[in-house]
């Protein structure tokens, strides 16, 4: 069967993706993210097998990807692996597709490798925990129990190496990533990848330079700290962090002003309100997109809009 991995291209997609891989070595792998998977999806029309992981369903878009999804399921074999909130409206049960694996609170990684661990090396079982540490989500008791097994340092090393080494351009190319993927699947670690060790000493030397010009830059909109337009894109998630650090409020936003959209990332630092709700209705009152985890979410919306997204968020959280 001709099979494609679409995956998001973060630590826990990537991995999720290799464990994916491992499974059926002959797949291409295709990157996508959530604002552009319904696009994406258009795209992957002669595929006899479609495995997608760590992919949210944004409100946006979500009826219009399930009805796609669906549609494809009648000729071919569609499986989904994610940990993201539904919309509301959305339920497990609208997807009929051969396999639906949905859980909160558990990394994509995991939730692939549970299914299909019979099926490839145990030893594979590294790579799912990459992806779970990677994502935040090592607190399972499937990866507690795991991460026992072996030398946790030695994992934790591997995700630093895998996270931090694809913030320079060097890896953040989807050639690179797949290279990456391809490594993992057939058994390699991060610090096989030649020059990735490298790139994430590296990239650790510019986040700590990134903190001062974060320092420097930030400002405070409300109950927001702000971080505009960065020098690199590929640490907007500490960037965000950081912009809440520096100017004490609740919740961090790096903000990419594009030509037709604005990119935002958040994070929070003292916050109870689920960042991906939030993000998702602010998004959607503008005429955009959001969504993500509780703890580290994002949004696209509109160009000029972000003053009225800022207002709203700020609503938001004064309410809460």
């Amino acid at each position: 069967m001709k099979t494609v991995i679409l995956t998001h291209a973060d630590c826990d997609g990537m991995c999720a993706g290799a464990v994916a891989k491992a499974r059926f070595p002959d797949a291409e792998i295709f990157f996508t993210k959530p604002v552009s998977f319904l696009h994406d999806l258009k795209e992957q029309k002669d595929f006899d097998r479609i495995i997608i992981c760590d992919i949210a369903l944004t409100k946006k878009h979500a009826k219009d990807i399930i009805k796609m999804l669906n549609k494809r399921a009648a000729r071919a074999e569609v499986l989904y692996f994610d940990h993201h909130q539904l919309p509301e409206g959305i339920t497990d049960k609208d997807l009929k597709i051969k396999l639906y694996a949905h859980q909160l609170n558990v990394s994509a990684s995991e939730i692939i490798y549970r299914n299909y661990m019979k099926d490839i090396p145990r030893e594979r079982v590294w790579v799912a925990l990459y992806g779970a540490i990677g994502d935040y989500e090592d607190d399972t008791p499937f990866a507690i129990e795991r991460i026992a097994n072996w030398d946790k340092r030695a994992l934790y090393f591997e995700v630093s190496t895998l996270i931090l080494g694809i913030k320079n351009r060097e890896f953040d190319t989807y050639d690179a990533k797949r290279h990456i993927i391809e490594t993992l699947a057939m058994g390699g670690n991060p610090s096989d990848v030649k020059g990735l060790v490298k790139s994430a000493k590296m990239a650790v030397t510019r986040e700590f330079e990134f903190y001062d010009y974060v320092k420097k830059n930030a400002v405070k909109k409300g109950n927001i700290g702000v971080i505009m337009s960065l020098p690199q894109f590929g640490f907007r998630g500490p960037a965000a962090l950081f912009s809440a650090t520096v100017t004490d409020s609740p919740i961090g936003m790096c903000i990419y002003d594009r030509e037709w959209h604005i990119d935002i990332t958040v994070r929070k630092r003292k916050c109870d309100i689920p960042l991906n709700k939030m993000m998702e209705k602010a998004a959607e009152k503008v005429g955009g997109s959001g969504g993500g985890h509780p703890e580290a979410a994002g949004a696209r919306i509109p160009a000029g809009e972000l003053n009225r997204f800022l207002r709203d968020v700020n609503m938001i959280l004064e309410k809460n």
